[in-house]
């Protein structure tokens, strides 16, 4: 099964205000962000070794002579939002949503050598509770939240059909300050831990090479900034 690198579990739901930014009860408040929809097209990859042609003389492979067509795609799209519950001490929810794929095409030597054209996919899921809570007017504020990552993996040689995928969860604590920029907007720079733990069912063998479950713990900290836009609710 394809190796899955741990990700950060980041602050998945990021709200704030402070000073003349109402933090009462009753405010909502929401952020959304996108890094966009990425494509690559690789057209040149040095290195590939040597490669006989159909003269069945061994040369240096050039990215022409492997591949027809290499290409990779992204995407990412993140959202969250808050509701205060009392002064001071809001509840939210955040989702981010991210995914990749890559396809790729042989040439005809290659085909005619038994490769195979493929494609394949993955993308993840991650929902996060958590609550925040301000001190007074100061525009500090803690964050204490739960993430929960869905993992889904595909390809066209059906490798994944009968595969357990990995199982990630997270718990973030973090702190930040509240700069107000306006009565509606507040930028936010935090500072935060994940200990993030990801677990694949029968991923792994022990001392005596019977199969296991494979548990990764990692902690990690990070530094970040958000813009929020908050919203009365009267």
């Amino acid at each position: 099964m394809k190796k899955i690198n741990t990700l950060l579990v980041a602050i998945m739901f990021s709200f704030s205000l402070i000073g003349q930014v109402e933090y009462e009860q009753g405010i909502f408040l929401m952020e959304m962000g996108s890094s966009g929809f990425k494509s690559q097209n690789i057209n040149s990859w040095e290195g590939l070794g040597g490669y006989i042609n159909n003269s069945g003389a061994l040369v240096d492979a050039e990215f022409s002579d492997v591949y027809d067509k290499y290409a990779q795609s992204e995407f990412q799209l993140e959202f969250g939002g808050a509701y205060f519950v009392i002064d001071g001490l809001a509840v939210g929810l955040g989702l981010n949503y991210q995914s990749k794929s890559t396809t790729v095409e042989y040439a005809s030597d290659p085909l005619a050598m038994g490769f195979i054209d493929y494609d394949d996919s993955e993308s993840e899921l991650v929902i996060s509770p958590g609550v925040r809570y301000y001190f007074g007017e100061s525009g500090v504020w803690t964050q204490l939240s739960y993430a929960l990552a869905t993992i889904n993996l595909d390809d066209s040689a059906g490798s994944y059909d009968d595969t357990e995928f990995p199982k990630r969860n997270a718990i973030n604590i973090s702190a930040g300050y509240a700069i107000s920029l306006n009565d509606y907007v507040s930028l936010n720079p935090t500072l935060g831990y994940n200990l993030t733990t990801q677990t694949t069912k029968d991923g792994g063998t022990d001392s005596l090479g019977n199969t296991v479950d494979e548990v990764i713990k990692s902690g990690t900290f990070g530094l970040g900034a958000t813009l929020t836009v908050h919203l009365s609710s009267y």
